[in-house]
C-alpha cells in the first residue's frame, strides 16, 4: 500500500510540474515572440582589387587586427614604376628643354634692345649731322651770294667765287650722303624691328611645351592612381575574417581577396515568422541564447524591423530550405545586444525571446 501511495504521489508530482511547465510555457507563448532562427551579423567588408594583376604578397593573417588604411595585399607593380620613372624622365627633358627657349629668348631679346638702342642712337647721330651740314650748306649760300656780289664789283678774285661755289656743292653732296645713311638706318632700324616676331616664335614653342608637360603630368599623375591600386589598404578598423587569395595568384578586379569586420560591431539577425511580426516592435527587449554560450543568456533590444521577407531578398536562413519552415514567409529583424561576449563571431547561431507586454516580465 505504502508503495502504491508513493507511485500516486510521483505520478500526482509529475502531471502537477507538467502543468505548471505547460501554464508557464503556454503563458511565455503568448507574452513572447520565440524565433530559433537567428544568427550574429555584423558587416562584412569584402576587398577587392580594382585592377588585374598578380599577388605580390599577403601583407596581414586572418585574426590580424588592422587600423584604417593599414595596407592588406600588394600587387606586382614593377611595370607601373617603370612607366612613371620613365614619364619623368620625358618631363626633365622637357623642363629642360623649356628653360633652354627661356635663355635663347631672354638672350635674343637682350641683344635685340641692344641693337634697336645702337641703330635708333645711330640714327640721331646722323641727323644731328644732316642738321650741322643744313646749317654749314645755308652758310655757304649766303657766302656765295656776298662774293658774288663782291665780283661783280670786281672787289675779289674770280677763283674766291668758284672756291665758294665748290665748298657748297661739297656740302650739298655731303648732305645727300647724309640723308641717304639716315634712309639706310631707318631700313636696318625696321628690318631689327621686325625681328622682335621671333620671340613671338619661340613664345608658341614655349606654349607647346607647357601642354606637352602638362600631359606627361598627368599621365604621371594617371599611373600614380594606378600604382595606389597595386596597394589594396583596409577602409575600417577591423579584423580580418578570410584570406581567399594568396601570393603568385593572379585576380582579376572585382574579386574578393580579404574579408574583414569590425569587431566592435554585432547584432542579432532574427528571422521571425511572418504571423508573429505583428507582435514586435522597436524598442522592445529581448532574450538572447547563442548556441556557442549555452550556459549565458544575453540581453537586447530591437534596433530594426526589416520591410522585404526573406523570400523576396533571395536570403537563405536556417528554417527556408527546411521541410518544416517550407512556404513560411519570414522578416528579418535586428537586435542590438547589450552584453556582447568577447570572442563573438558572425554567423554564429543563437535563437531570440522578444519580450511583447513590457509590463509582463519573466526575465
Amino acid at each position: 500500500m505504502a508503495s502504491k501511495r508513493v507511485v500516486k504521489a510521483i505520478i500526482f508530482l509529475a502531471v502537477f510540474g507538467a502543468l505548471i511547465v505547460a501554464t508557464y510555457e503556454t503563458f511565455f507563448w503568448f507574452t513572447h515572440v520565440y524565433e530559433n532562427d537567428a544568427r550574429v551579423e555584423t558587416d562584412l567588408s569584402q576587398i577587392s582589387s580594382q585592377v588585374n594583376g598578380k599577388i605580390e604578397k599577403i601583407l596581414v593573417t586572418e585574426g590580424q587586427s588592422v587600423k584604417i588604411g593599414e595596407p592588406l595585399v600588394k600587387l606586382v607593380d614593377s611595370d607601373i614604376s617603370l612607366k612613371i620613372k620613365a614619364l619623368k624622365t620625358d618631363l626633365d627633358l622637357k623642363k629642360a628643354e623649356k628653360l633652354k627657349l627661356i635663355s635663347e629668348k631672354i638672350a635674343f631679346e637682350t641683344e635685340l634692345t641692344s641693337k634697336l638702342k645702337t641703330q635708333k642712337e645711330k640714327i640721331k647721330t646722323i641727323k644731328m649731322e644732316q642738321g650741322a651740314v643744313k646749317d654749314r650748306l645755308e652758310l655757304a649760300k649766303k657766302n656765295i651770294k656776298r662774293v658774288k656780289f663782291l665780283f661783280q664789283k670786281e672787289l675779289v678774285a674770280e677763283e674766291k667765287m668758284n672756291l665758294e661755289k665748290d665748298k657748297f656743292l661739297v656740302l650739298k653732296g655731303d648732305l645727300a650722303i647724309k640723308a641717304a645713311r639716315i634712309t639706310v638706318a631707318k631700313k636696318e632700324l625696321l628690318e631689327l624691328l621686325a625681328k622682335q616676331k621671333q620671340t613671338d616664335v619661340i613664345d608658341e614653342k614655349i606654349k607647346i611645351l607647357d601642354v606637352e608637360y602638362s600631359r606627361i603630368e598627368d599621365s604621371i599623375n594617371l599611373q600614380k592612381i594606378e600604382l595606389s591600386y597595386r596597394l589594396l589598404r583596409s577602409p575600417i578598423h577591423g579584423v580580418i575574417g578570410r584570406i581567399h587569395k594568396f601570393g603568385g595568384e593572379y585576380v582579376e578586379d572585382g574579386v574578393n581577396v580579404v574579408t574583414l569586420h569590425n569587431p566592435s560591431q554585432f547584432w542579432i539577425e532574427a528571422y521571425v515568422d511572418e504571423s508573429q511580426i505583428r507582435h514586435v516592435e522597436i524598442g522592445k527587449k529581448v532574450l538572447i541564447d547563442l548556441e556557442a554560450f549555452p550556459f549565458q543568456e544575453f540581453f537586447g533590444v530591437v534596433s530594426h524591423i526589416g520591410n522585404l521577407t526573406t523570400a523576396q531578398t533571395s536570403l537563405k536562413t536556417r528554417t527556408s530550405s527546411s521541410s518544416f519552415g517550407g512556404g513560411i514567409e519570414r522578416v528579418p529583424v535586428r537586435i542590438k545586444m547589450e552584453n556582447p561576449p568577447k570572442n563573438i563571431a558572425p554567423g554564429m547561431q543563437a535563437s531570440v525571446n522578444i519580450r511583447i507586454y513590457d509590463g509582463i516580465k519573466l526575465w
